[in-house]
């Protein structure tokens, strides 16, 4: 009798809302749990904060793997600890992109993400590998790219994009 009454209770929780009631004037972002609610700077330092963060474990994961590979024969304890470690951070940018993608348009969020080039060319110099003019360039061009993505069009104001100015 129990598991009837969960799988009751499961069903009408993920029933879409019934004509006539308030759920179902809404918006289906609003129904989703958007960040709308939010003022537009507070809702583009959220996911900002957010991808960044997750870029960061991204490239704190790349850098783990290089400083591995260059430890001249390493105990299995230590790859399997930094194996370890890898896979930790992998799951908990899961649950941040989880987060992102409930509260964003993918169109908006994903692209975000190619900050992590940029990130990579930041990490290969912090690590004494030599970055030439044009990886300088091109993570320019990306990071161009990125703020071109997220910047509505004039005469657009449907579009998707995080309002940048309120």
């Amino acid at each position: 009798m129990r598991q009837v009454c969960v799988r009751v209770a499961r069903d009408r929780r993920h029933r879409a809302p019934r004509p006539g009631t308030r759920a179902h004037a809404m918006p289906v972002e609003e129904r989703v749990g958007t960040s709308k609610r939010l003022p537009g700077h507070a809702r583009i330092k959220l996911l900002a904060g957010l991808v960044f963060l997750s870029v960061g474990l991204q490239l704190l994961n790349a850098a783990l793997v290089k400083l591995a590979s260059a430890t001249p024969a390493p105990a299995p304890l230590v790859i399997a600890g930094l194996l370890a470690v890898v896979l930790a951070l992998s799951f908990v940018r899961f649950f941040i992109w989880n987060g992102i993608y409930r509260r964003y348009p993918i169109s908006l969020a994903y692209p975000l993400s190619a900050i992590f080039f940029p990130g990579v060319v930041v990490v290969a110099w912090a690590m004494g590998e030599p970055v030439g003019v044009l990886q300088i360039v091109g993570a320019a061009i990306v990071m161009m790219g990125v703020i071109r993505v997220i910047t509505p069009e004039a005469g657009h104001p449907d579009d998707p994009h995080l309002p940048l100015i309120d």
